[in-house]
């Protein structure tokens, strides 16, 4: 099976059947430019051929979302995801509408509340929290409501082709890599799909880092989940960029987007490495 691996293996051609003793040498002038054209086209071929299968299974199996801040941002429906300083809750109760409010959690934990109070809420699921509002409060559960309007508490890094070197996610809870990769648009075309790792620091745990190998293809063709690693929050996600994606790179302004578009590549928005354009007069 074809496992997409997007290294570009290439080698120099056989020039053995060259005859070094020519009877009749010639000298054939040409310009300095050529043989320099000439090695860069057939290096755009080499590097063409070994990464067009990844950029059209990302097209097909990682469509881009129409706004990947937005998907970074937007809190995922994760019942086991517990709340942190600087999260940004919503509190609506049935009973008592004038109660409802929208407040973050302070620095001691608490959710600052005017009514029924402030009730510490770091550490809880949002259904924890609802529960610990009806108590206070006096009233049901199943009458306070208690949803995420924002989370700020943790993050998780992203290093890869994507929009600069690292990207800041917000962390939603135990998610799987892949699934996240997805829906922020993460594994763009350029990724290497054999080079994702997971790495955990556990600076918080006191432990050594970790490193956790991910297999794409097997989690994208054979429904293979065991190396969909759950992200922990401060986990950093390193993508791997294909040789294509690096030398486009260093292709000059006006032949990089075309190239971009022949190769599958990340669209000119996207793009991270361009320079900066000088508006004119």
């Amino acid at each position: 099976m074809n496992r997409f691996d997007s290294s570009c293996a290439g080698s120099a051609a056989d020039t053995s059947d060259v005859d070094k003793h020519d009877a009749c040498p010639r000298t054939v002038n040409r310009p300095a430019h050529t043989g320099q054209a000439i090695a860069c086209a057939l290096l755009a071929t080499v590097l063409f051929s070994g990464g067009c299968s990844n950029a059209k299974f990302l097209h097909r199996t990682c469509p881009s979302p129409p706004d990947a801040n937005r998907a970074a941002d937007l809190p995922a429906p994760d019942a086991a995801y517990r709340l942190g300083c600087a999260d940004v809750i919503e509190v609506t109760f049935d009973d008592v509408p004038e109660w409802d409010a929208i407040a973050s959690v302070g620095v001691d934990g608490r959710l600052p509340l005017e009514t029924p109070g402030s009730p510490r809420v770091e550490g809880f699921t949002t259904l924890e929290a609802r529960n610990e509002l009806a108590r206070l409060a006096g009233l049901s559960p199943e009458r306070v409501h208690v949803s995420l309007a924002a989370l700020r508490s943790s993050q998780i890094y992203v290093h890869g082709p994507i929009r600069g070197r690292c990207r800041p996610i917000p962390y939603q809870g135990p998610e799987p890599v892949i699934d996240c990769l997805k829906r922020v648009g993460g594994l763009p075309p350029g990724s290497k799909l054999n080079q994702v790792y997971v790495v955990r620091p556990n600076v918080a745990a006191g432990k050594r880092p970790e490193v956790f190998p991910v297999d794409v293809p097997a989690v994208l063709i054979d429904g293979d989940a065991s190396t969909n690693v759950l992200l922990q929050s401060s986990d950093q996600v390193y993508i791997g960029e294909t040789r294509g994606s690096e030398f486009s790179r260093l292709l000059p302004d006006w032949l990089g987007p075309a190239y971009r578009r022949i190769t599958g590549l990340l669209p000119d928005e996207w793009w991270p490495f361009s320079r900066p354009r000088v508006p004119g007069p």
